[in-house]
Parts: C-alpha cells; structure tokens; sequence
C-alpha cells in the first residue's frame, strides 16, 4: 500500500485534534483538557478525553484512544489510507506518497476519472448501443447506470488526450494500459462494458468489463497498482458502508450484477468481492461497518463447498456469518428477476449461521454410524479451534455436541489438549518478565525530539527489552528514525500500546533525565538476568574449560552490575 510523506503527516498532525473531533462531540473545558460525551459508546457522564496539546484523545470508558487519524478511522469507518487522504482534502493538504512507485498514486485515481469520463461519454453514442442494449435487456435503466458509472470501451477509443495528460510510466502502473512489442501504450479493455471499481471514499481504484462478444475472460479487473489491490478491495463498498452502518449488516454476494439488483431492490448494503474468494482484509473492511455478515451462495454442492470454504477466514476473523443458499440455477440477479423481491426477502428472512449449517451437513453425513461421526468431527474441531472469543467458542462447542449427539465437557477438554501441545513449546520461550522501567522508558521516548532518540537508542541491544510490544515499537522506531522529524508522524505505525505511552503525563524538562535512568534501569535488569543465567548454567556444567569460561563472564558481569548501580545513585 502507498506511504505518505513524513512532511504530509507533520502537516496532519499539526491539525488541532479537537477541531477534527467537534463536528462529532460536543467538547467542553475542564483545566486544560477538554470533555465530552464519548462517541464509540453509550454514557450520560463525560469520560472522553481529548489533550490538545499532544494530539491524543483517550475514553475512560470504553478505552477508545488515538489521534485525529485514528479517530476518524473509528468514527467513519477508514481505514488509515482513507482517514489520511480524508483529512488531508479536508484541511487542503496536499496529498503527497513516499517513494517513487507510491507518488504515482494520486495521479492514477487522475488517470481513471479522464478514463471514466470517456467511458461513459461511448455508453450513450451509436457505438455504445450494444452495451446499453445488454444491460438494459437485465432490466436495469438510467437510474441505475447512473448511481454506478456504467460505461462502455470499444476497440477503437481514441486516448491521444489521455496520452498528453500522463507520463508512460503512470499509464503502465495504472494497470489499466500494457505496452505493445512497439513501446507504445494500449489499453486491456475493448468492446466491453465498464463499471467503475471504487474505494471507500469514492475515487475510482480500477475496472472491471463486462465482455460483450463473448470473448474471454468474461469479466476483466484492472491489474493491481498502488492504489488497487483486489484482495483489498468490494465492489460497492463505497455506497454500501452508510448502508452497513445503518443496519449493521453486511451483504455479501458473487457478482457485480448482483449487487446491482440487490442496490436497486432495496439491499444497499450488498457487496462483492473482485472473482476471488473472500479475504482476512475484506472481512475485517467489513467489520469497520458491520456486525453481522451475510453471504449468499448457488443451493449445488459446489456453493455449499465454496461456502464451508470461506468459514475458516471468518473463524480467524472472530465474526461467522449467516448464509442463504439459493436454487442451484440461480444467482439473485436472476432469482429476484425470476421469482420478485419478495420472495428473495422470504429467502433472505430464513438465513442461517452458516457454521451451524456446516455442523448438522457434516452430522448428517455420517448416517447414525459413530466412527464416521467422529471423522466428520475433526472438520468442526478444527474450525472449533481457530476461534479465539470464549464465548463464541463455548456457543458452538455447545451447539456442535448437541447436534453429533457428543459431551460437551468431552470436546472442550479434548480441544484444550491439542491447544496445550501445539503452544507448549511456545509458552516455553515466553518471556513474562516485565519491566516497568520499559513502559517508561518508551513514554519518555515520544516526548523527545528525534534526535535525542536516536542518541539514546544508538547504543542499545533491543535484546534487553524482556516486553514484546516495547521490543517491536522500539524497532519500527529505529527503522523510521532517519525519515521523520517527529515520532508521532509514525503513530499508527507504532499502534495502541504507543498511543497509551504517549498520553501519559511527564514533564518536557524532565523527560530525558528520565530516559535515561529507565536505560540504566533495562541495562542493569539485563545483566542481572544473564548472571542469574550463568549462575544455573555453573551447578549443572560438570566440564572444567567451561567452568573457567562462564566464572570468567560472571566476574566481568559482577563488576558491570556494580558500576551501573553506583552510576544509578
């Protein structure tokens, strides 16, 4: 994905973060912060804090914190990419990407809306006829090609303007135009109808064409680019989210033309993805609006194996979702053509948990023989196993033993056997030992300007940092360090747990002194561990050479301890 410059996010950063949030809530003074009622949950006594001077709102309520950028992306459903490019048009930023391949970014989404422009202009000329004549024959009008930008390419367009417009290497990169044997630039679509492929905040990422003369394939994407990538990507979602969010359900079904029909018959929260199988970043784009998924899928027994395909993403992604299986001949553009809206509405009316479909299938399968009962089993236990949430988890170990006719103490005791093996080597190497001085350190850290950091972090082993969370914000850090100006430019790179240190209260003049100390203190714990370490090793080594080799490392570890003790006094 495309990274925008340090300087842009700087000049995003600047933005006083309760400007950003005001328009959401109503914010009043209390000593220097400001409160409010927060917006992510139900309350009546204001427990949303927003510090202005640092750029941080957090909620004592329901633990929301972040910056303008993150609460944006919580407030309207962003993502960061989106929440970025939203504020940076709101406040007239310039919108500027990192790196040579990711400055191309903006100027393609230019590229496509010239593209669209010419696309929609041959949809209503003589040589557009035969689009209009295909789509119309499906029972769509005006209305309809108008809310989704339909439009037409014929082999013979004309993109001498186009050429003028944009350098080659934007052409190419836009995924839309290839490069003859000749060096010239030509485009992948002809004689096909077009539908605008949108991102959440409405600029057009790609395309897909429909072919109207039989050729194959019969739909084509746009290739991948910086600004579309397709497992990324729903159709629809740019209309659908208000729809989602409204709801709180999400649509999912196969085809563009589907989401058309469900879009014009009521169902504005139908999506679909681009020909793929539905992905982990598709169903978590989903979850930003949604609470409950819907998928639809053909009645055969192909739709029911691309259905119980899909539930170990959503397993993974903590959300199962509720299926409608339609007649096998059937998709809903055809079946609400066939049969009307009404009886979809019915269909849609009886859907399901599609994990609890899966369940009584497999049940079902084994005919009332116990062994082949327990083979089919191992599917539902191991989809069992991925989900993390206790509850849900406790919801289907239940619903699945009562449905094999098995004990539930039984599957739950067996499922946390194989969990113990497979985490047992792992829960070995965890470290548990957590130092308060990390937490700290890291807090004092984003309150430095960057080159102190640096000269702190210069001679530091990331080794001696026992949390997980600190070790990993501290190495994007170094990673970052000589293209920033200022930490806070990388928050979303640093995640929540910076986010919390950040906030905490310490005073500017005091924040390196503190640093440094907390250092001292990493240092010290560091080798008190390795001493600790070799002292073990010494009563279990039976073997003289290596008896003088670990005294000779506690003797210097000894004296180090000793000094950093006298320099912490």
């Amino acid at each position: 994905m495309a990274r925008f410059t340090s300087s842009m996010l700087e000049q995003i950063r600047l933005i006083n973060i309760a400007t950003i949030i005001e328009p959401y809530v109503e914010l009043r003074s209390r000593g220097r912060d400001l409160w409010g009622l927060c917006p992510f949950h139900d309350e009546k006594s204001p427990s949303f804090k927003v510090d202005s001077e640092k750029g941080f709102f957090k909620c004592f309520g329901c633990d929301a914190k972040g910056d303008g950028i993150t609460f944006i992306m919580h407030r309207l459903g962003f993502s960061y990419q989106d929440a970025v490019i939203y504020l940076a048009e709101k406040y007239g930023i310039n919108i500027e990407y990192d790196g040579e391949e990711n400055s191309h970014s903006k100027d393609i989404i230019s590229l496509h809306d010239e593209i669209q422009k010419i696309s929609r202009k041959l949809f209503y000329t003589s040589a557009g006829e035969e689009a209009r004549k295909y789509i119309s024959d499906r029972s769509f009008n005006d209305d309809d090609f108008n809310e989704f930008g339909i439009g037409f390419l014929s082999g013979d367009v004309n993109y001498s303007t186009v050429y003028k417009m944009f350098p080659k290497d934007i052409l190419y990169n836009s995924g839309f135009f290839k490069e003859s044997k000749y060096g010239a630039p030509y485009a992948r679509f002809f004689n096909r109808l077009m539908l605008p492929i949108k991102n959440v905040t409405g600029s057009i990422a790609a395309f897909a064409g429909r072919s109207l003369d039989g050729s194959n394939p019969k739909y084509l994407n746009s290739a991948e680019s910086s600004v579309f990538h397709k497992g990324y990507t729903l159709f629809n979602i740019d209309k659908a989210k208000d729809a989602m969010k409204q709801s709180r359900n999400a649509l999912i079904v196969e085809g563009y033309f589907d989401v058309m029909r469900l879009y014009k018959s009521g169902f504005k929260n139908a999506v679909a993805p681009m020909g793929t199988a539905l992905t982990y970043e598709q169903i978590a784009l989903l979850k930003r609006y949604a609470e409950e998924i819907t998928v639809i899928f053909d009645g055969d027994s192909a739709g029911e194996k691309a259905a119980f395909r899909s539930l170990e993403r959503f397993a993974e992604s903590g959300l199962f979702p509720k299926v409608v299986f339609l007649p096998q001949t059937d998709d809903p553009d055809s079946y609400i053509l066939n049969y009307g809206i009404d009886s979809f509405k019915s269909l849609y009316g009886k859907r399901e948990d599609l994990f609890i479909h899966m369940i009584k299938r497999l049940a079902l399968s084994a005919k009332n023989d116990f062994n082949i009962k327990l083979v089919r089993f191992k599917s539902v236990k191991d989809m069992l196993a991925k989900i993390e949430n206790l509850h849900m988890k406790d919801y289907y170990i239940e619903a699945a033993a009562d449905i094999f006719g098995l004990k539930k103490e039984n599957i739950q005791e067996e499922l946390a056997v194989n969990r113990y093996k497979k985490n047992a080597v792992v829960n070995k190497s965890v470290n548990k030992n957590l130092y308060l001085c990390e937490m700290d350190f890291m807090a004092c850290l984003s309150h430095l300007p960057v080159d102190i950091v640096d000269g702190l972090l210069a001679d530091m082993n990331l080794e001696m940092i026992n949390n997980n969370e600190i070790k990993s914000i501290l190495k994007k850090i170094l990673e970052f360090l000589p293209k920033i100006s200022d930490i806070k430019d990388i928050t979303h790179e640093l995640g929540e747990q910076f986010v919390e240190l950040a906030m905490r209260e310490i005073a500017e003049d005091s924040a390196y002194d503190e640093a440094l100390k907390n250092k001292r203190q990493i240092e010290l714990n560091y080798l008190k561990k390795r001493q600790s370490e070799l002292i073990d090793l010494m009563r279990t080594t039976t073997d003289k050479t290596a008896q003088i080799s670990i005294l000779q490392e506690l003797n210097n570890l000894t004296k180090l301890i000793a000094g950093k003790n006298k320099d912490g006094e």
